[in-house]
């Protein structure tokens, strides 16, 4: 109950029990457990979902002999079902998020106190390594002398670096670091977290972008997968695995990291304004230069053209809405800068083969 993390995971098992079953549950309302509560031993109930942190709280649940789904980021003891975020899909989605902004240089800060953050480090490193890119790394330990190391850590990295860190708390640590250590974000470090905890995120200064999981995708899944535990059923997957939602972008971000000062222009201008109903002509006036150089530069350095950055924001805005609010179709067309609901229409059966509402539901009833 803790994080937002946490309550998420809460959310998504009450809405499975809601739909599906009649269960009776016990919920423990503190945060992170490391030692077993008391409760446990004289507990008589049929099943558990838990964050299994520690080899004593596993040994302790097994005793129970009871069906158990852990969705803790720790590897699961032997035979017990593992649901978790889909932590390669985290840094695909980190390294596309920045590669659209134009980066070429990269960095990681982790906590080594997690398992789960140095699988995250290794799946960022390896899609990097995929594209002939390098990226840094630094284990953040939460002491003073942790804090000092990673200001001459950040002032080393080359400059302007795309740094993606293992949740918000660890992005938070960074961003207080940049400050001590006098380096402007985001235009010489841009900083992206993990878990999209907004009370968190927004006290940042800048206020920090984070990737938004599916943590009630996951609640209800191990909601899901325990009953069928309970049920009897054989439960051939050990590990099953939700895809985040989103990148949410806030000022940790907020710019563009290329060199060339007339496409950094016209990528601030349309990151801020893609669902504004803006044109190419507009984001040439904007970057003060000819059509014909910019969009040429912009070809060369980003990897599409304006149009094609325009058009990819906006779907992702429409996707964006679909998923997290319930506005008509003509609205979200609007909102998203694509217009018509008919376009819309059009654009998502062609792109997804979908229709907006099919991919609405599909993100809703996920399982």
């Amino acid at each position: 109950m803790s994080s937002a993390h946490g309550r998420g995971l809460i959310r998504g098992i009450a809405e499975y029990v809601q739909r599906n079953t009649d269960w009776s549950l016990h919920v423990e309302e503190a945060g992170p457990i490391r030692t077993m509560p008391g409760w446990i031993k004289s507990w008589k109930g049929d099943g558990m979902i838990a964050r299994i942190e520690s080899q004593l709280i596993g040994s302790t649940l097994l005793g129970k002999r009871i069906p158990l789904v852990n969705v803790s980021g720790r590897t699961s003891p032997a035979g017990v079902p593992h649901v978790d975020m889909d932590n390669q899909a985290v840094c695909e989605l980190a390294v596309n998020y920045f590669r659209q902004r134009g980066y070429r240089h990269y960095a990681y800060c982790g906590n080594p106190r997690f398992e789960w953050s140095g699988w995250r480090q290794q799946f960022f490193s390896q899609i990097l390594a995929a594209e002939r890119m390098a990226c840094a790394s630094f284990q953040f330990a939460e002491t003073e002398h942790s804090r000092r190391q990673l200001c001459a850590w950040l002032k080393s990295l080359p400059q302007p670096v795309a740094l993606f860190t293992a949740n918000d708390l660890c992005g938070r640590a960074v961003l207080e670091a940049c400050a001590q250590a006098g380096l402007e974000v985001p235009s010489a470090v841009a900083v992206l977290g993990v878990d999209d905890d907004e009370i968190l995120c927004t006290l940042c200064r800048p206020q920090l972008s984070s990737i938004v999981p599916d943590a009630e995708g996951i609640g209800y899944l191990a909601a899901q997968t325990l009953q069928e535990l309970m049920q009897g059923r054989k439960w051939e997957e050990m590990s099953r695995r939700v895809k985040p939602l989103t990148v949410r972008s806030r000022q940790s971000t907020d710019a563009a990291a290329v060199g060339d000062w007339h496409v950094s222009q016209a990528l601030r201008f349309i990151q801020g304004q893609a669902t504004h109903g803006i044109s190419v002509d507009d984001v040439v006036a904007q970057a003060h230069a000819s059509r014909r150089f910019l969009e040429q530069r912009f070809q060369d350095i980003v990897g599409h053209s304006i149009h094609t950055e325009i058009f990819r924001l906006r779907f992702a805005a429409a996707q964006n809405l679909l998923t997290t609010t319930g506005l008509p179709l003509k609205e979200i067309a609007l909102r998203s800068g694509l217009g018509r609901a008919d376009y819309l229409s059009a654009l998502f059966r062609q792109k997804l083969g979908l229709t907006p509402s099919e991919f609405r539901k599909s993100k809703q009833s996920k399982y």
